[in-house]
Formats: C-alpha cells, sequence, structure tokens
C-alpha cells in the first residue's frame, strides 16, 4: 500500500521542509496539495517540496490550472508533478497503463490496529495508496509498519 501526504504550508516553512525529507526518506511515495478557498497556493507548495525532495511524486488535486505554474513545478521536480482528480475522498492519479490509480483520503488512524484494519480494507477493494494529513505519527507509522503495540504517545520531532 502506497502512503501519500497531504501537506499544508502551516507554521514554518523550515519544518514543513524537513518534514517533507524526513517522510519521504521513511517511505513516502507522494506529497499532495491541494486548493483550498482562501488557503495556499498548492502550486508554489509543491514547487517548494520539489526543491526539497528528489523521489516523491508531487501530486495537485483541485487547483485552478495555471500553465506557468504547471510548467515551473514539472522542471523543479524533474518529472515527478501529477494532476490528480477527485470524486469526493476518492482520488484518481494517472498511470502509464492509462487506467489510473484510485487513491483514498483517510483521515489520521486513531491506532495501529484502526491503521492495519484501514490499510487491509482499502487494499482488498483495490486501492493503490492511502493519502494521509502531515501528522507527527505518520513518520513512526511509516518508518516502523509492522510494530503491533500501540504506539499513539509517541510525538517525533522532524529534521
Amino acid at each position: 500500500m502506497k502512503i501519500g501526504v497531504e501537506l499544508r504550508a502551516l507554521g514554518d516553512a523550515g519544518e514543513l521542509f524537513a518534514d517533507a525529507r524526513a517522510l519521504e526518506a521513511a517511505g513516502a511515495d507522494s506529497f499532495w496539495a491541494r486548493q483550498a478557498p482562501g488557503g495556499d497556493d498548492p502550486w508554489a507548495l509543491l514547487a517548494a517540496i520539489a526543491a526539497v525532495t528528489w523521489r516523491a511524486r508531487l501530486v495537485v488535486v483541485d487547483a485552478t490550472p495555471r500553465p506557468d505554474a504547471h510548467v515551473t513545478v514539472e522542471r523543479l521536480s524533474r518529472g515527478r508533478l501529477v494532476v490528480a482528480a477527485t470524486n469526493g475522498e476518492t482520488l484518481t492519479v494517472p498511470s502509464a497503463e492509462g487506467e489510473g490509480e484510485r487513491w483514498s483520503r483517510i483521515d489520521f488512524p486513531s491506532s495501529r490496529d484502526a491503521w492495519r484494519e484501514l490499510a487491509l480494507r482499502h487494499e482488498a477493494q483495490g486501492t493503490a495508496g492511502l493519502v494521509l494529513p502531515n501528522d507527527p505519527r505518520l513518520l513512526d507509522l511509516l518508518r516502523n509498519p509492522d510494530v503491533i503495540e500501540d504506539r499513539s504517545d509517541i510525538k517525533l520531532a522532524f529534521g
């Protein structure tokens, strides 16, 4: 199951960049940004993330088309930019095969048991990946996916 991280430019930009680098190193497949009313520009956010990451895909969702921004992010990311379509909580990422990958946007699970149940259920439904909000517990989940005991009390500092 692939893991995507939904990013928002809240707080210190340096922390966001450190989060992105740490999450990518831990195995996050992609970083997602969406257009929100009165929110940050997802194109600018992904351009900044492109500058500090090297492998993870950069996915823009529900953004106002801006050809100039699209070209800039595409260049900075060295071809990692993806424009996804949305239908509620189901997201579709174009793939080379033409059908597209189905992803689901979910809230951060309350425990490791809840995480395992969510992942198994979505995998059985043919979901390619899950998009979770950037949360301090996500790094632990990515680094230690097979740990069984509840580690929800861990609060890791990124970077």
